[in-house]
């Protein structure tokens, strides 16, 4: 008589291990707070790398910037210089104008990349000459070089700019011209438009020359070197 085997009744047909379905074996279940905490780590990993890049991004246009920036300013600078060192040069090489004789045949030397035009009156004695580099816009009041012979007294027409000088408006100076003395004045004309002049006005017989440049910062120097070369006849 053969013993009974308590996995004869539950082993499948053919032999081996029973069925885990048949079983009733419970399957884990997974932790939603564990996913929940995955996923938030990777969200915040994910806005720190785009906080980064964003700031790098922003970062690297600055340093752009500021680079454009100095870029420009040593270039405007480098420009600058070398647009000065022209103007210098090109007042050094000149061609003299002389007056006629019934104006007391001065003489201006003009540089010769400069244009030149003049309004001479032999008739009432007067005289008024514009200068500027490569061509002259008559419509306009503002020059490089002027020059004006004036029948007026000097003293008078130095009292006028005298008067600006105390007020503050321009700064006056001695000057000689042509072995003449004179004065100079140097300042702002209009405080609205920050336009400056600097004019010396010297004593001719009983007339009066004013020179003056209507550009200063640029034509200083080219605007003393042409005073420098000027001949007159007291």
């Amino acid at each position: 008589m053969e013993a009974d085997n308590p996995l004869n009744s539950s082993a499948p047909a053919g032999g081996g291990l029973p069925d885990p379905s048949s079983m009733n074996l419970k399957k884990p279940k997974r932790g939603k707070g564990l996913i929940f905490g995955i996923i938030g780590a990777v969200v915040f990993v994910i806005l720190i790398i785009v906080v980064l890049a964003v700031v790098s991004i922003n970062n690297s246009k600055v340093k752009q910037a500021d680079l454009k920036k100095q870029y420009d300013t040593g270039f405007e600078a480098g420009k600058k210089e070398e647009s000065q060192a022209n103007i210098d040069e090109q007042s050094k090489d000149v061609r003299v104008y002389k007056a006629p004789s019934e104006l007391g045949s001065f003489q201006v030397p003009i540089p010769k990349s400069w244009s030149w035009a003049v309004e001479a009156k032999s008739s009432d004695g007067t005289f008024k000459g514009i200068s500027d580099p490569d061509y002259i816009d008559l419509l306009s009041d503002f020059h490089k070089f002027n020059m004006t012979l004036l029948k007026s007294n000097y003293e008078k027409v130095v009292e006028d700019y005298e008067k600006d000088a105390k007020s503050g408006k321009y700064k006056a100076s001695d000057i000689t011209v042509s072995g003449i003395k004179g004065r100079k004045f140097t300042g702002t004309v209009d405080p609205k438009t920050k336009q400056k002049v600097e004019v010396v006005v010297v004593p001719l017989r009983e007339k009066t020359v004013v020179f003056q440049t209507d550009d200063p910062d640029n034509y200083s120097k080219a605007f003393n070197n042409i005073l420098a070369g000027v001949k007159l006849n007291p």
